[in-house]
């Protein structure tokens, strides 16, 4: 048995599915990128993964459990950081009060964040490079810090996997090149399996990542060189032209 597995899968809303026929078979330590334009369903894909979302047909299993019927056994097992997250910005909460929630959303009333927790914050927070940074508000910080912030709170049950929906938005370059490699280094110092989706190949990291390119179907899986090929990404990116030589895939996105 595989660590990450569909068959024939459909996800979607209501009986419209947005993502049809997917069929994968990942084992541990995997990094996965899901890579497509707006609107291909990459973020379905992972609300399937983590059973926001129950499958209109098929199967998926994350380490052999059905993520839509074993919610508990999954969510223990996989670390989830949607692309928004409902925290107010005029609510005065500290960085350490949202890395502690990973643990004490799972504690029964009352939730006190005990001297042990506050060990596994600082812990968690000095992987992620925030060090010190336990007493601050959350929305005093960069862009860049409040993703760190948020990565903390999913790893501080050293969940196996951590799901990730376009961690780099709204980063400039340099942040979301220090943000993907923090990302390969939780990878390869703790053997996390790493599922992340984005427009484009993550910038600035070693390792070569499992690509599953997608819009609406999965059109390659596989090593690099294999699926962003010209062949594939214009079924993927169909707003996709080439000038010279380089190949504009829309949205902004280039590739030589």
């Amino acid at each position: 048995m595989a660590d990450l597995e569909a068959h024939g899968l459909y996800l979607g809303y209501g009986r419209r599915p947005v993502l049809e026929n997917v069929n994968l078979r990942l084992s541990s330590p995997y990094f996965l990128v899901v890579m497509g334009p707006n609107g291909a369903g990459k973020s379905t894909f992972l609300r399937g993964v983590v059973g926001l979302l129950k499958p209109l047909k098929g199967k998926i299993l994350v380490y052999g459990y059905e993520p839509w019927k074993d919610k508990k056994s999954v969510r223990a097992l996989v670390g989830y950081v949607p692309q928004l997250m409902n925290i107010h910005e005029e609510v005065p909460i500290t960085v350490e009060e949202i890395v502690a929630m990973g643990l004490l959303s799972k504690l029964p009333p009352p939730r006190l964040i005990s001297s042990r927790i506050k060990e596994l914050v600082s812990e968690v927070l000095e992987l992620v490079g925030m060090k010190g940074y336990g007493s601050k508000f959350f929305n005093q910080l960069s862009g860049g810090q409040q993703k760190r912030v948020l990565i903390a709170s999913a790893l501080i049950r050293r969940p196996r996997a951590l799901v990730l929906d376009e961690p780099g938005s709204m980063l400039d370059f340099k942040a979301r090149c220090e943000l993907n490699q923090l990302i390969e280094k939780i990878h390869l110092s703790r053997g996390t399996d790493v599922i992340v989706t984005s427009h484009e190949l993550p910038s600035c990291m070693k390792i070569e990542p499992i690509v599953m390119l997608i819009n609406r179907k999965v059109h390659g899986i596989g090593k690099v060189k294999e699926v962003l090929r010209r062949d594939l990404l214009v079924k993927a990116y169909p707003g996709m032209t080439e000038r010279e030589g380089i190949l504009i895939l829309g949205e902004d996105h280039v590739k030589h």
